[in-house]
């Protein structure tokens, strides 16, 4: 197993996901709201994630989160997170899943819309300790699961950018298995957007030598090693699936 040494210390490997409850015991959570969307229901995800629970949590289920998180399903969701009384998220599923949880997680803990905290109303200084999040990523891709960073799509069809340290999810799962039945569509599409954000980090103006060296592990993982083009290929190579989630994260 392995623990990487990022602010939220994912963990990482085959089968993580098994150590759901460990997790969820740490982080003092007794009824997470899991923020999931309509397509891992169908397939059968979010039930194999809750038969990992153990019976002494109780997670309530908001299973709408859309293709890309909007202000109406924040505040869906954020309602029957009041109304179970729940104690903390877990956002299950790609980035919209878990930036929908990011979103909630602000409006739980504070007054006011989730306009009032976005970079875009100049808020960031006003977000302060939000519920516990875990992260459990379902795609390779947004780096999601430990980054500070959301983005909702307003009702009006503004994109509203929210960004704060306390954004990062306090835990994250990252389990290569459950990418394994990802379509090729969306495994090419999801590793695009890792590689693109590990460009980003080798050719960014400021100077970080560290994320520099991330950015081009990444970059080499998806694209020398063939990793990208392997999982396209071929789903089940469990080899390929890992370094293309480590390539994300």
């Amino acid at each position: 197993m392995t623990q990487l040494n990022y602010i939220n210390k994912p963990i990482f490997d085959h089968g993580a996901i098994e150590q759901i409850s460990e997790v969820l015991r740490g982080m003092g959570i007794k009824r997470p709201l899991i923020c999931t969307d309509p397509g891992l229901v169908q397939l059968g995800m979010l039930d194999q994630a809750r038969n990992l629970i153990s019976n002494e949590f109780t997670p309530i289920v908001f299973d709408q989160t859309p293709a890309n998180p909007t202000q109406e399903a924040v505040e869906k969701a954020l309602e029957m997170y009041k109304a179970e009384g729940c104690d903390g998220i877990i956002g299950f599923g790609g980035g919209s899943s878990i930036d929908l949880g990011k979103a909630v997680s602000i409006l739980a803990t504070h007054e006011g819309t989730i306009l009032d905290y976005s970079v875009n109303e100049g808020g960031v200084e006003k977000i302060t300790d939000t519920a516990p999040l875990l992260a459990i990523p379902t795609t390779s891709g947004t780096g999601s699961e430990v980054s500070s960073g959301s983005v909702i799509i307003m009702n009006d069809g503004r994109k509203l950018i929210l960004a704060s340290a306390h954004l990062i999810p306090d835990a994250a799962i990252c389990d290569p298995d459950l990418t394994l039945g990802l379509p090729p569509v969306m495994t090419a599409g999801a590793g695009m957007d890792a590689f693109t954000h590990c460009v980003e980090a080798v050719l960014s103006p400021t100077i970080d030598p560290p994320a520099e060296a991330v950015g081009l592990d990444g970059i080499e993982r998806i694209f020398r090693g063939e990793n990208l083009l392997k999982a396209v290929k071929d789903g089940s190579n469990k080899e390929a699936r890992w370094n293309m989630m480590m390539a994300a994260t």
